[in-house]
């Protein structure tokens, strides 16, 4: 599944959907919103794949979902913000890894659509 955004913004999941195991989000001059709240994800780890070059992209994700961030940015930034877990995840299978790419541009992720 793609999310593309050129100067301009684009919004994934904002009702029930299936990703299946890679999404790519990027943004050009624009901003990519991916919501992984509703996603019916399937067994073990979906790729998420954020370029992000003079935009930002934000992965939106429930608060129980194990998140892993790798990448690179180049006069850009990579963030996690969410709240500290009062317990240790359930053990799912699921899960997702993020690997941003950020020249000029960020990535975050976030429980909250802010």
């Amino acid at each position: 599944m793609k999310n593309v955004s050129i100067f301009g913004g684009s919004e994934l999941g904002k009702r029930p959907w299936r990703p299946g195991r890679k999404v790519w989000s990027i943004a050009i001059f624009g901003g990519s919103d991916v919501d992984f709240r509703q996603a019916e994800l399937e067994e073990d780890v979906t790729q998420v794949v954020a370029i992000s070059i003079l935009g930002g992209n934000k992965i939106i994700v429930p608060p129980d979902l194990p998140v892993t961030l790798s990448g690179f940015s180049l006069l850009g930034g990579r963030e996690v913000k969410r709240s500290q877990a009062k317990e240790p995840p359930p053990t799912s299978a699921k899960a997702l890894h993020i690997n941003a790419i950020s020249i000029l541009g960020g990535c975050t992720v976030t429980e909250e659509t802010e």
